[in-house]
């Protein structure tokens, strides 16, 4: 059984994120993942897996009451420009977090120009949100920087980077995961050659 931080990581979210977002993160994978968009057998797989997760989620998340987000908010989150600046100029780690996971909610794969930066963030936070956002919209160009990201780590961040392709299955941690084969702790390195096996099973 999956941990709930790798189920929530499948959707590029921390556990217990709000239900707004899962849904946001639910739609923008399904589209990715619909069977009638791909031949590929391992993209129905995805999908199915998508969602069972998201039903699973759902019922657990279902007490969480939801606060209507103001407009300005709504428009902001389609902006890419306003979300880049907020995340580049912001001192407080919490803002750039938020910022960093809306990029990754926005849909756009061209957000990978503000998230590249969040990937050496000073906060471990916005690191481990931007591992997640990157996931999300499986921006593949990312491999050699999560590689990287991963060999310049501490455990935390490793064991999210871990989670977090164990939860997606995404390509973009291949490169990562085949490093941390050779990871000089022994249950990270076991985990990661785990979870490379689970990969060959999609």
């Amino acid at each position: 059984m999956r941990s709930d931080r790798e189920l929530w990581a499948l959707f590029g979210l921390p556990p217990g994120a709000d239900s707004r977002d899962l849904k946001k993160a639910f739609r923008q994978l399904t589209k990715r993942y619909h069977p009638d968009s791909s031949k590929d057998p391992a993209t129905a797989r995805r999908f199915s897996r998508v969602v069972r997760v998201y039903k699973l989620l759902s019922r657990e998340s279902a007490g969480t009451r939801e606060v209507p987000a103001p407009e300005s908010s709504v428009e902001a989150e389609e902006d890419l420009f306003a979300l880049g600046t907020e995340f580049t100029v912001s001192r407080e780690a919490a803002t750039r977090v938020e910022a960093v996971k809306r990029l990754g909610l926005s849909g756009k794969r061209s957000a990978y120009i503000f998230l590249r930066k969040a990937l050496y963030d000073d906060s471990e936070e916005v690191i481990a949100q931007a591992v997640r956002s990157v996931a999300l919209l499986g921006i593949r160009q990312a491999d050699g920087e999560i590689a990287s990201l991963f060999s310049r780590s501490g455990e935390n961040l490793k064991r999210t980077i871990l989670e977090t392709a164990r939860g997606t299955r995404e390509p973009v941690f291949l490169p990562a995961l085949r490093v941390a084969r050779s990871d000089p702790d022994a249950s990270i390195a076991g985990a990661a050659a785990d979870i490379l096996k689970t990969f060959e099973g999609d």
